[in-house]
């Protein structure tokens, strides 16, 4: 699983990849996130690499990738 995060100033990007096989950990994830900052906006998608763009502004997603980088760790 890879999470990589992108600064723009105002706005950030986060963006979540994952094999099709770690699909629980991929989705637990990615709600986790949603979850901490739902004033974001994601878009999914993918076959066998999956992959979500999460959008918004930077202080949320600073609280969001952490609690992703903390579900993927577990």
């Amino acid at each position: 699983m890879n999470i990589e995060f992108y600064d723009y100033g105002v706005t950030a990007k986060i963006i979540v990849t994952c094999w099709f096989w770690e699909f629980r950990r991929y989705c637990r994830v990615v709600d986790a996130a949603l979850f901490v900052a739902p004033e974001v906006r994601h878009q999914s998608g993918g076959g066998l690499l999956m992959k979500t763009v999460i959008t918004g502004k930077t202080v949320p997603m600073l609280r969001a990738f952490k609690v992703a980088k903390q579900e993927a760790a577990q």
